[in-house]
């Protein structure tokens, strides 16, 4: 019976294993380093607030005034001579025209402070779960 020497071919097997888990294990951790920061992007609440943000933006950019209501709870914006109040509501923050009804925009909110400073506008929201957001916009007069 041939058999072959097999003296020292583990060591090598090993040696060429733990090469290729060293060549493969930085592109494992960035790998899952893109997952973490992917998964904080598609968060809910992060998503929502993004939306959130978005449709603020159309009622500021179109407004004819602005001002700040219930001591930075709020504001009121008027287009077309239509009054839009957006304020902080309970654990919402809600939509109102001419103060009839109401449309949720953000839910989930323990705090929202809305202020201007000049023609800068800021919205600073503390989530239930802790999270904490802010959007700043440059209002320009019509």
């Amino acid at each position: 019976m041939n058999r072959l020497d097999e003296k020292g071919f583990v060591f090598l097997n090993s040696l060429l294993e733990l090469s290729i888990l060293m060549i493969f294990l930085p592109i494992i951790v960035l790998f899952f380093g893109f997952m973490v920061s992917f998964s904080k992007e598609t968060h809910a609440k992060h998503t929502e607030w993004q939306l959130f943000s978005v449709e603020l933006q159309s009622y500021l950019a179109g407004s004819e005034s602005i001002e700040i209501i219930n001591n930075g709870g709020g504001i009121r914006t008027i287009q077309q001579s239509v009054e839009f109040d957006i304020e902080l509501y309970d654990h919402s923050v809600r939509k109102q025209k001419f103060k009839q009804g109401h449309e949720i925009m953000l839910t989930g909110i323990k705090n929202c402070r809305f202020g201007m400073n000049g023609p800068k506008f800021t919205v600073h929201a503390e989530f239930s779960n802790g999270a904490i957001e802010e959007a700043e916009y440059v209002v320009t007069p019509p």
